[in-house]
């Protein structure tokens, strides 16, 4: 019966070292890298997930990334302006700020942030977008962070920290 488990034990060795391998590899592969803060714990992403990365804090704020193919070759300026328009006009966000941001490695990205109250709470959502309009995989990247105002602003040296780490890939 020993000699049995010890066998089934070493059989799955290299099962359970494949899967640890395709965890890792699972965060390799993404378009981008990305620094998770202390405060904050990386989510895992389903497969029927739109996005390839959420991390959250214990009190709900979360960080979120997820990529779209730019196959028509949109600039910032039209997905930032495309962004802008939906969030005001058809979810009714406020538009606050608007900022120019870089990634890591240098490329130009903009960040909108947005404010809007909800049941007797304000809540703040922050869009920073990337673009690559050119080269054979044309992508954009957007990062989307939000929650709670007063939680929110708590965090936000560490909500900026994360997006001043993204780098595309």
């Amino acid at each position: 019966m020993r000699e049995t488990r010890e066998k089934t034990v070493r059989s799955r060795g290299p099962v359970v070292m494949l899967v640890i391998a395709a965890g890792l590899s699972a965060a390799s592969c993404r378009p981008f890298r990305i620094e998770t803060p202390e405060s904050f714990i990386e989510l895992e992403e389903s497969r029927r997930s739109d996005y390839a990365y959420r991390a959250t804090t214990a009190d709900g704020i979360v960080v979120a990334i997820r990529t779209e193919d730019n196959d028509r070759r949109g600039t910032l300026e039209f997905w930032s302006e495309a962004i802008r328009s939906k969030l005001r006009d058809v979810r009714g966000y406020a538009v606050l700020e608007e900022r120019d941001i870089n990634a890591q490695g240098g490329m130009p990205g903009k960040q909108i942030r947005f404010g809007r109250d909800e049941s007797g709470h304000a809540y703040r959502y922050w869009v920073s977008l990337f673009v690559r309009h050119e080269g054979r995989n044309p992508l954009v990247w957007v990062i989307e962070s939000g929650g709670q105002q007063d939680v929110f602003e708590d965090r936000q040296d560490d909500i900026e920290a994360m997006i001043r780490s993204f780098e595309p890939r």
